[in-house]
Formats: structure tokens, C-alpha cells, sequence
């Protein structure tokens, strides 16, 4: 006998020895499937094993019955930002998406000027450029002080 075939044999027997648990485990296994499949047979209905993935437009008919995306409003309604030289569509309150956080950011630190008003017509107010820096930081803690 040589090495080579006294080796291999050797690492044969230990591989065997290492992977009977896994052997006799798979073989379990495949057992049960095959009551699970004579059960299903005799009941006339493949059983499910396990939750699964949904259908795939499982929710269409939810997304059907909003009417499109949420929180937009209808696409006939095509009505600009309420600021002077602005032209993004408006979304909330008669402002775009940018003038609609700035308008709720002046509301809450009371810096809202009057012509600022929720559902403003189209292009009829006028822009607001807010200081920035130390002088931002200082005209918020006026304001805050004013409250």
C-alpha cells in the first residue's frame, strides 16, 4: 500500500465519521417530507411550509383605491408657488416643497410676515432672504425673546 492510498482513506474515514450526524439528520428529514406529501395527497390540497413571499400586487388594490400617491393633489390642479418668481408647482398651503418649510419655520419662531398667509394666490408674495450665520442665530434669539 502506498501513502498516498493509506491517506485518503484515512481522511475518508473521518470526513464519514464527522458528516454521519448530517447523514442521518438529512435522512429524517426526507422522511417527514414524504408524510407531509402523503397527508397533503390525502387531504387533496398541497400544504404551504412557511409564510412565504405575498403576491406580487397583493396591495394593488389598496394603491387603486387611493387614487394615485399620497399627498399630492390631483394632476389637473397645476398651480404654482405662491412666491414672486418662484415656478415650482405649489404642494401645501399654496407654496412649493422650499417656501413650505420656510413658511413653517418663520410660523414657529413667530417671524412670519403678514403677507405670508396659508393659500396664497399664485405669485403673490414676496420672498424673504433670511440672514444667515451670527446674525441668524441672533435675530432667532430676538425673536424667541419677543414670545
Amino acid at each position: 500500500m502506498s501513502v498516498d492510498k493509506v491517506l485518503r482513506e484515512m481522511v475518508a474515514d473521518e470526513v464519514a465519521r464527522a458528516l454521519g450526524p448530517v447523514h442521518a439528520a438529512l435522512a429524517e428529514l426526507q422522511g417527514n417530507g414524504a408524510i407531509i406529501a402523503r397527508l397533503a395527497a390525502a387531504l387533496g390540497q398541497p400544504l404551504k411550509r412557511g409564510p412565504g413571499r405575498p403576491p406580487k400586487n397583493a396591495f394593488a388594490v389598496v394603491k387603486a383605491t387611493r387614487g394615485g400617491k399620497r399627498g399630492r393633489k390631483a394632476s389637473g390642479d397645476k398651480r404654482e408657488c405662491a412666491v414672486i418668481d418662484c415656478g415650482r408647482p405649489a404642494r401645501s398651503k399654496g407654496y412649493c416643497a422650499a417656501h413650505y418649510q420656510k413658511y413653517r419655520m418663520l410660523d414657529r419662531t413667530g417671524r412670519l410676515p403678514s403677507d405670508w398667509v396659508a393659500d396664497a394666490s399664485p405669485a403673490s408674495v414676496k420672498n424673504l432672504a433670511l440672514p444667515r450665520g451670527r446674525a441668524g442665530a441672533k435675530a432667532l434669539a430676538e425673536a424667541r425673546k419677543k414670545k
